[in-house]
């Protein structure tokens, strides 16, 4: 059975007078990895979102901005697979707390590069949370032995 993901990337650079490029805008639709994880005084939350088959796009701007994702790999079966952290301040940060493991989501934002402690690996591409939308829960599929199916 081939599973079809539905993901998206896009991002647009966001230019002062003079054309240099401020920031990025980046938005994803994908699948919430794992929990997400808010700090004690509740001030932020971080998760990550796992997209598939979106590597030329997420290519590109890791390329123009010196970076990396979370997580990379290419499977045979699934394909490429990123991951990438993101981070959702105050009243964001209820709705990212609401996400758990398997919703689908999009999320959009602005992006930025966290620096690595060790100089030998690029810094983490990472998305500030501005906006947030759960477009489905994970489906749960409930197996009683007990039950047979109807001829």
């Amino acid at each position: 059975m081939e599973t079809k993901y539905r993901d998206y990337f896009s991002f647009e650079s966001i230019r002062d007078k003079n054309g240099e490029t401020v920031c990025y805008h980046i938005t994803m639709i994908g699948t919430i990895e794992e929990p997400v994880k808010v700090n004690e005084d509740r001030t932020i939350a971080f998760g990550k979102l796992t997209l598939h088959n979106l590597d030329r796009r997420i290519g590109t701007l890791l390329e123009a901005t010196g970076s990396r994702p979370y997580f990379h790999d290419f499977t045979y079966l699934e394909g490429a697979v990123n991951v990438i952290r993101f981070a959702a301040h105050k009243h964001h940060l209820e709705a990212v707390e609401e996400f758990v493991e398997g919703d689908r989501v999009l999320l959009e934002g602005r992006a930025y590069i966290r620096e690595s402690k060790y100089e030998e690996v690029r810094p983490e591409l990472t998305v500030s949370i501005s906006g947030t939308f759960l477009l489905g829960r994970k489906r749960i599929i409930y197996k009683q032995q007990n039950i047979l199916p109807q001829e």
